[in-house]
């Protein structure tokens, strides 16, 4: 997906801003409204606006739709909609309006549309003075069940199809404002009002504040051909033509159950079509509408209007996603070239179903991926939409200082208290306002060890929450201090501690917490241990490494990069080994991979090298266009991910050299980032306070986007906006955190 942001000059919000004496949103000059359209069908301040725009990175006329004021304002809203906004970019199928941008969510939101000239339905009807003609309602509606069936088969829902979703162009009608629903509310509110779209268009089990699901997509699309063969904004069967009524009239049932699925629906609207007399010219866009989008040409370029969608095999057409479109990166979109202009327009007012009959294939997608609705969609991760939260925790307000994935037990720790939930259920298995804020570590057989910021370790039941007694021996004012945990095995933690009058010495312990006794207690010689005064923070840590425990010199120590091993079960020296290649080291970039292998950038940083942690010797050195942050290693592939800039780069560990790069979505202003391994190792997750995004770890190809706010009035004050970042994954579960709620998203 491009992601317009322009270059140069003021870029003003959704509302738009004067410059010059022409009003302009982002990166595009304001050419001509097509309408806001409020509850009623008509304009009106709390729907969606629609504009003509010419956008200065693309050099041609675009719709622009912003939301209503009152959603813009709402930073939580902006996250959301930038995410469906990014997924709607993925939508196959001639229906579906290319993304031509998105506005960054620092910005207040817009998405631009490249489909000029084009007229939102409430402006047709407008335009034609009443309700549409039924054989034109009847092409509308095979045009838009198709691209629902394609959506549905693609497990995705649309969850904002509305009358004003709805664009008319000279190629067909182009749908638009993908997740208007979801965009609108939190994942885990209920959806009983959504501002700017009427409740008579909300399919009526989402009124009790249920998920959008495939059903109600059908319920949207019957109210939408409801008002064009009426103008009535709250369908009525009795007063629809026929044979739209008869066909319309299962798609308006109450219960979802009674309605049919998208492809049946499609074929009963073309059986409706052939139902109707045959008279020349029946189903091309009615005359007064064709001169409205005609009168839009003065205010066009004349590579404005779009070129009609591509066949089958083109690049982004039926069958090749944006993404693999020839030409466009991962992530991107393939923006169509610029089109000729008045008369191919008037020569594409009539549109035909040629093309839009849906085959065999595509049908039995539709009905494998929808077979059991609505639960399969809890489950069933598509390409671009995230897989369903098996369950939401709420912090009440309260925020998580961190997460720890012990088992089937997420412990969550808040200032003062520890909440363990159950990670199957979602439920609170027990709280604790005994134990301080710290880290824990598992111990395994059902214990954690609660490492506290002050005061001493304490040793907790997961189970119960039942402290088994506290560890006092190295508390503040004890002759050892504990500083830092590396690991835990078998209910023996190590951990290093400070020693001597002024706490300046260092020593790694082993402490058996199951016989609470030390098991050894070494001094670490000079360069080692003080690892806390890195000022970068993110510098290489120690590690538990199969029988030995790996401890890095420390950045201050003066000497070239070394390791220190020692033998997991006595506390002797196993080994030590300097790099002397490894030059000017300061933490952040070297990094011991699982797979016996250190790389470590050169001194310019314009190198990536490769040495034997035993031995030291360089193994490969691949050339670096841009710095390289390694964040983890798969031991299983053998292949170590870390991040380049804006984007995410696998390397082989044998050699280094690159084995995909994918490009990420950071929304312009957020910096931290995580960058977690699914269990099995099939599903990358790069998180940062903007949203969460899937890749497939084969090729790094975009699975799906997920975007959370937290609830309003947490304890740091500072409102909503910080959406999830991933803390755990394992056991085909992803623990997510926003800034006070927990998420668990069913995961390979």
């Amino acid at each position: 997906m491009h992601t317009l942001t322009g270059s140069g000059g003021h870029h003003g919000g959704a509302t738009g801003t004067t410059v010059g004496g022409q009003e302009r949103v982002g990166p595009h000059r304001i050419v001509a409204p097509l309408g806001t359209y409020g509850p009623e069908g008509g304009p009106g301040a709390d729907g969606p606006r629609f504009r003509l725009a010419y956008s200065e990175p693309l050099g041609r006329v675009v719709v622009l739709m912003t939301p209503p004021a009152a959603l813009a304002a709402d930073p939580g809203f902006r996250v959301r909609f930038a995410s469906e906004a990014g997924t709607s970019a993925r939508l196959a199928g001639p229906a579906a309006a290319p993304v031509a941008g998105v506005a960054p969510q620092d910005e207040e939101p817009w998405v631009a549309y490249d489909c000029a000239p084009a007229l939102p339905l409430p402006a047709a009807l407008a335009a034609h003075g009443g309700p549409l003609p039924v054989p034109y309602v009847c092409q509308v509606g095979v045009s838009l069940a198709a691209a629902v069936l394609q959506a549905h088969a693609q497990g995705l829902v649309y969850a904002g199809l509305t009358p004003a979703a709805v664009l008319l162009t000279a190629a067909g009608p182009r749908l638009v404002a993908y997740g208007a629903v979801r965009a609108a509310a939190p994942g885990d509110g209920p959806r009983t009002a959504v501002p700017g779209l009427p409740p008579a268009w909300l399919p009526p089990e989402q009124h009790a504040g249920g998920v959008p699901r495939p059903l109600g997509d059908i319920y949207a699309l019957g109210v939408v051909l409801a008002y064009a063969a009426t103008g009535a904004p709250s369908p009525d069967v009795a007063a629809l033509p026929e044979p739209l009524a008869a066909v319309l009239a299962g798609c308006l049932a109450q219960d979802p159950a009674q309605r049919p699925r998208a492809d049946a629906l499609l074929q009963q609207l073309q059986q409706a079509q052939q139902a109707l007399p045959a008279e020349p010219g029946q189903e091309q866009v009615p005359g007064a509408v064709a001169a409205a989008l005609t009168a839009q040409l003065p205010s066009l370029p004349a590579q404005g209007p779009l070129v009609p969608p591509p066949g089958p095999g083109a690049p982004g057409g039926p069958g090749q996603t944006p993404e693999t479109s020839a030409g466009a990166g991962a992530g991107e979109t393939s923006v169509p070239p610029p089109a000729p202009g008045r008369r191919a327009l008037l020569r594409g007012l009539a549109f035909g179903a040629a093309g839009l009959a849906v085959g065999g294939g595509g049908v039995y997608a539709y009905r494998r991926a929808t077979k059991e609705d609505p639960p399969v969609y809890r489950t069933t991760p598509a390409k671009g939409a995230a897989p369903t939260p098996l369950w939401h925790y709420s912090l009440q307000g309260q925020e998580a200082d961190s997460v720890s994935l012990l088992g089937r037990i997420a412990a969550v720790e808040t200032m003062g208290a520890l909440t363990a939930v159950n990670v199957r259920t979602g439920k609170k298995a027990w709280d604790s306002d005994v134990f301080a804020d710290g880290g824990l570590i598992d111990l395994g057989r059902g214990q954690a060890l609660v490492i506290p910021t002050f005061g001493a370790m304490e040793v907790v039941e997961l189970a119960g929450g039942k402290s088994k007694g506290a560890i006092e021996d190295y508390s503040v004012n004890s002759k050892m201090s504990f500083q830092e945990a590396v690991g835990a095995v078998d209910g023996i933690v190590y951990f290093l501690a400070t020693r001597g009058s002024d706490l300046e010495e260092y020593s790694m312990v082993a402490y058996d917490t199951r016989k609470r006794e030390e098991v050894w207690n070494k001094p670490l010689p000079k360069g080692y241990g003080d690892l806390n005064d890195n000022p970068l923070s993110d510098g290489e840590r120690m590690k538990v490494s199969g029988r030995e425990l790996l401890i890095p010199s420390a950045p201050t120590s003066g000497f070239a990069f070394s390791y220190l091993a020692l033998d997991r079960r006595t506390g002797d020296k196993a080994w030590e080994q300097k790099y002397e290649a490894i030059e000017d080291y300061d933490g952040p970039s070297t990094f011991a991979t699982g797979a016996g292998t250190l790389v470590s950038p050169s001194n310019d940083a314009d190198a990536l090298r490769g040495f034997e942690t035993r031995g030291a010797k360089k193994v490969w050195e691949q050339p670096m266009k841009e710095h390289f942050s390694p964040e983890l290693t798969d031991a299983r592939s053998r292949v170590l991910y870390g991040t380049q800039g804006a984007q995410i780069t696998a390397l082989s560990v044998k050699n280094g050299k690159p084995v995909w790069r994918t490009p990420v979505y950071s929304g312009g202003r957020f910096d931290v980032t995580d960058i977690v391994l699914s269990g099995t190792g099939g599903t990358l997750f790069y998180s940062n306070d903007a949203e969460v995004q899937a890749f497939d770890t084969r090729d790094g190809a975009p699975l799906w986007r997920f975007a959370t706010v937290s609830e309003a009035g947490g304890s740091s004050g500072d409102g909503t906006g910080i959406s999830g970042r991933v803390l755990a994954a394992d056991d085909g579960i992803a623990l997510v955190l926003s800034k006070d709620a927990l998420y668990a998203l069913p995961v390979d």
